[in-house]
């Protein structure tokens, strides 16, 4: 085989673009790179912040709320007590008081801060012991004064709380200043005084605030937006509820606009509604940006807000030595594709090029050398086999090509041929199941007037109408088989040959015993008791019959349903016996048929329909047409000729259907029933 000698790829060609090119695409991919790794680093910062601010909220919740909920039950507990509502409406009944302060030192031993308070709302007396049991026996601290400012609070919680409040205060007779939980003792409607007790504003500073670490802070809001707790007690809102609003100390104060006020505010609405657990939102609180996390604690009424500073927590710069880490790899990665690509691929190409020139100019001797087993050497391999192959065939190229064209013919023809053959046997079958349907002459006689809709899904079908008349009156039949198309068809004429044999041997006039002759029949002719379970056909039938010198139309159905309506009435429709015909598992001897019986006035009308109709999908979701659907067409032309019935309801079903296709074979009757002539 010749060999070419080795090629060098030009400096001018692939190589020089690639290297302009990966040089290029370096610069900009480091540039999105590192701008992506930023923004990248930024999003995930935040994200981990709000997590961060969101789990942490919810942890200082869950530790503050347990014991909080702890001292309010026993504060609700103490203003329930029926002795100490007892005491609140005698005071000074020597018994009651001794019993009331021993229950009251009871509690105390069970409260956290050991201490307790209760005010009588007549006298205003204010009774109090402590945790180190320092006025045990003259519990009567002082006597509360609406004159004095220091008292207001009080008087403010009896007029303006309803259970219960949280109420941050000192205590100028006691000179102390605690987390006053104030329960009202309430009778009823009836407000008898006050009742709870404290927790030292240090101590619940400490617990409530202990974890916080550089970078984040707590602090505790009532629902107005006040400062319960905070590291810096300057900022808590002492005594809130004796307060106006323009006098407290809230932490919208703090914010830097009013549209992170009325954020704040949105969100806290939020969570008291208990829409979400735990909001976030960033604010900027005096000038300084932070992420702050709000948890509410419906037991006291109180928000948790947790405040991270995500610049001190999440340092962006924390990850510049990844992004120098991306850059070098970057450029490591351009140096070892340039490389690569040199011996490789360019090489390769190069003498790969100069076969690829021979062969376009007919020398198919000019093989390439294959020196690497990679795709580039399969490549040549190929090329090289493909050379020789052209070769091999240009010769005889138009002989094959001459030969497929007269199989793709020929076939083309025998397909041809068949699907006429196909076409002219089901156009002929619709010829035949036409001829089976009743004549024009036949309808005329049975009927004083009729329409009948008949539209099988494919060219013939498996819906068929019986019509037999004799001197004493008419049978009208309404079939519906197992199938359509041609298996539906034969069906058809199955059954148009039972009934016309049934007609012969039995009196029509009797719709039930024509019922049950056409199972049996349809039993017989299609060996149902003999084939397998796999072969299981029958039918639905509606059988009408009525005398022409009868006022009665007797009806008799086997899923198919008899539908009438008068002038200016609504459709009535006598349902069928819920059970098919010539089935395997439908036995004569048990399948008892009703038979109904309607008069028939002169201007009431008859509709028989198979499921073809009602189960056609269609409208905006799909649904099938329905028989609610077809009882409101009738409904609406009542009163109208047939034929105009007829159209109405063919365009009611067509602008049901849209563009969906047809599903089964369709047929409706409508008739008033004839006299005989």
């Amino acid at each position: 085989m010749p060999r070419l000698s080795l090629a060098r790829p030009r400096f001018s060609g692939l190589q020089r673009q690639f290297l302009l090119l990966i040089v290029a695409i370096y610069l900009v991919t480091g540039a999105v790179a590192l701008t992506l790794f930023g923004w990248g680093i930024r999003g995930v910062t935040r994200e981990l912040g709000e997590e961060f601010a969101a789990q942490y909220a919810l942890r200082q919740k869950d530790r503050l709320l347990a014991p909080l909920q702890r001292e309010l039950a026993l504060s609700r507990h103490l203003a329930d007590s029926p002795l100490l509502k007892r005491w609140a409406r005698n005071e000074e009944d020597p018994d009651l008081k001794a019993a009331a302060l021993t229950e009251l030192e009871h509690y105390r031993r069970h409260f956290a801060d050991h201490s307790y308070f209760f005010i009588v709302g007549s006298s205003g007396r204010y009774y109090h012991n402590n945790a180190a049991d320092e006025y045990r026996g003259h519990e009567l601290r002082y006597t509360l004064d609406p004159a004095k400012p220091e008292d207001q609070w009080y008087f403010a919680t009896l007029d303006k709380v309803a259970d219960f409040d949280l109420n941050v205060d000192y205590d100028a007779p006691l000179d102390v200043t605690k987390v006053w939980i104030n329960t009202v003792v309430k009778d009823g409607v009836e407000r008898l005084g006050l009742g709870g007790t404290g927790l030292e504003l240090d101590s619940f500073i400490k617990a409530v605030l202990s974890e916080d670490r550089p970078g984040v802070s707590t602090l505790l809001l009532d629902r107005a937006g006040s400062i319960k707790a905070h590291h810096d007690q300057t900022y808590i809102d002492l005594n809130t509820v004796a307060k106006n609003d323009d006098q407290r100390r809230t932490f919208y104060r703090l914010l830097a606009s009013p549209q992170e006020q009325a954020a704040l505010r949105e969100q806290l609405d939020l969570v008291s509604a208990g829409q979400r657990p735990v909001a976030v939102l960033p604010l900027t609180v005096e000038n300084q940006p932070y992420l702050a996390a709000i948890a509410y604690l419906p037991a006291i009424k109180w928000f948790v807000v947790t405040l991270i500073d995500t610049a001190h927590v999440y340092s962006v710069w924390r990850f510049m030595p990844f992004a120098g880490l991306l850059a070098i790899s970057l450029l490591a990665l351009a140096l070892a594709v340039t490389v690569l690509l040199r011996r490789l691929v360019l090489n390769p190409l190069a003498r790969l090029r100069q076969s690829t020139q021979a062969v376009a100019a007919g020398d198919y001797g000019q093989l390439a050398t294959v020196d690497e087993r990679n795709e580039i050497g399969d490549l040549t391999g190929d090329f090289n086999a493909m050379t020789l192959t052209i070769r091999r065939y240009t010769g005889h190229l138009e002989t094959l090509v001459d030969d497929r064209t007269r199989q793709l013919q020929q076939a083309h023809q025998e397909l041809a041929d068949t699907h006429r053959q196909v076409v002219d046997s089901i156009q002929y079958a619709q010829l035949l199941q036409q001829a089976m349907l009743p004549t024009t002459e036949t309808l005329r006689r049975a009927f004083a007037d009729c329409f009948v809709i008949w539209q099988p899904r494919d060219r013939v079908g498996g819906d068929f109408y019986y019509c037999r008349t004799d001197r004493h009156g008419c049978l009208l039949a309404l079939v519906d088989c197992t199938g359509h198309g041609v298996p539906g068809a034969f069906m058809t004429m199955a059954v148009n040959a039972a009934l016309n044999h049934i007609a012969g041997t039995i009196s029509i006039a009797a719709p039930v015993r024509v019922l049950q002759a056409l199972h049996q029949e349809m039993q017989a002719i299609l060996h149902q008791r003999d084939l397998g379970e796999g072969f299981e056909n029958g039918l639905d039938a509606a059988v009408c019959y009525w005398a022409w010198t009868q006022p009665q139309l007797q009806f008799a159905g086997a899923r198919i349903d008899l539908c009438y309506q008068d002038a200016a009435t609504p459709a009535t429709v006598i349902r069928g016996n819920r059970v098919s015909l010539g089935y395997r598992h439908t036995h004569p001897d048990w399948t008892v048929f009703h038979l109904e019986s309607v008069d028939r006035t002169p201007d009431r009308i008859f509709y028989l329909t198979t499921d073809g109709l009602l189960d056609q999908s269609g409208g905006p979701k799909g649904y099938g047409f329905g028989r609610r659907q077809f009882q409101e067409v009738l409904q609406r032309c009542n009163g109208q000729s047939l034929p105009e019935q007829q159209a109405a309801l063919e365009q009611a079903l067509a602008a049901w259907r849209n563009d969906q296709p047809q599903r089964d074979d369709i047929t409706v009757i409508g008739f008033r029933p004839g006299a005989g002539s």
